[in-house]
């Protein structure tokens, strides 16, 4: 038993220090801008329920700097249940570039509303770019610059990166965990292959995104951002992910630790999209800490010394890959970090197969 167990452990701390070695030898690319003139862009957010959220939100997209001529904005209120649909009218009224894009046909058991409404909302673009966000976050002001400058006719789709803002520890977790995720789809984006993209920062083509077969495509998937970023994959395009200081986006983190888990079901959910290869990847997390338990008990300082490899190499690659945009991370919670790690990749896949229904945004998914 001693012999498989130690084999385990070794492969593992073995790819975890080839990933640290590709991220040091490469440093993440980063793709230059060239001089030319800014597209049409079109700024897209759709809303249900965030009555809370919206006047940060909007606040910040009225700073975006950007050419007036040249940046229009749709919103959409997805039949909210507060007073989402007044703030969003008050708004839109401010402005001759703002649109409110009525949502008439509720969507029916099983349809992601969000999907429908980004269907509905892409419908009154003809061209140009299409740039997403959510209401739950702020953009920085130099946002839709930095997508639109390294966008290409051959990516489809452009992906800024999204941290989580707050001071408290739980959400400061949430943020580690974020870069940590967010870190692996980039350095997987960079070879060639791109994983999902963060539907609440990302622009993607009008061309790309008809040829893809759009929003109504993906409507009975919970996960839209990830579905289109496959079916782009899948008609010859190479989504890439943008990471740097002009293109951070801050979400909020979620208050509590079932919010925290639904969210995590919604994304397993987008996870089996995947091809098997990568849905073994993405569990070598979870079988990690089985083999850490194991090897806990039968050869507990073998074990020790390469949970601390372990703990080392994913703190220099949290701390490298958050230096990108300017973005530093105590050392304490990257200490912190493990515990609450090994907490939610057990907790996430426990509360996955548990029979109960999948809550987002007031609404159950079978």
């Amino acid at each position: 038993m001693i012999g498989p167990v130690a084999l385990f452990l070794v492969i593992l701390v073995s790819l975890l220090y080839a990933t640290l070695c590709v991220l040091i030898r490469f440093n993440f690319k980063q793709y230059e801008t060239k001089a030319f003139t800014l597209p049409a862009i079109t700024v897209m957010l759709p809303c249900r329920n965030e009555a809370g959220n919206l006047p940060e939100c909007l606040k910040a997209l009225e700073e975006i700097d950007y050419p007036p001529e040249k940046i229009s904005f749709l919103v959409a209120d997805d039949h909210s249940e507060d007073q989402t649909h007044s703030l969003l009218k008050i708004w839109v009224d401010k402005a001759e570039n703002r649109t409110l894009v009525p949502l008439r046909k509720r969507p029916e058991r099983g349809e992601n509303g969000k999907a429908k409404a980004l269907e509905e909302m892409a419908r009154q673009v003809t061209s140009g770019l299409m740039v997403f966000t959510d209401a739950d976050c702020v953009v920085p002001a130099n946002w839709c610059k930095a997508l639109a400058k390294v966008y290409r006719e051959e990516y489809g789709l452009v992906t800024g990166i999204t941290t989580v803002a707050g001071g408290g520890l739980f959400a400061r977790m949430q943020a580690l965990d974020w870069w940590l995720t967010l870190g692996k789809v980039k350095v997987v984006s960079d070879i060639g292959y791109s994983l999902t993209a963060m539907g609440n920062n990302m622009a993607m083509g009008r061309a790309a995104y008809q040829r893809a077969g759009g929003f109504g495509g993906v409507v009975k998937d919970v996960t839209e951002d990830l579905a289109m970023s496959i079916a782009l994959y899948n008609k010859g395009y190479r989504p890439i992910h943008l990471v740097n200081k002009e293109s951070l986006v801050r979400t909020k983190p979620e208050k509590t630790v079932w919010n925290l888990l639904q969210q995590r079901k919604r994304w397993m959910r987008g996870a089996f999209l995947l091809p098997l290869v990568w849905q073994l990847l993405l569990g070598l997390q979870v079988a990690f800490y089985a083999g850490l338990m194991v090897g806990l008990y039968f050869i507990p300082w073998w074990t020790v010394v390469f949970w601390l490899f372990k703990i080392i190499f994913q703190s220099i690659f949290i701390h490298i890959f958050a230096g990108k945009t300017m973005t530093r991370v105590s050392i304490f919670d990257l200490i912190y970090f493990e515990i609450y790690n090994w907490w939610v990749s057990w907790a996430t896949v426990i509360f996955y197969f548990y029979p109960i229904e999948l809550t987002w945004k007031n609404r159950e998914y079978t």
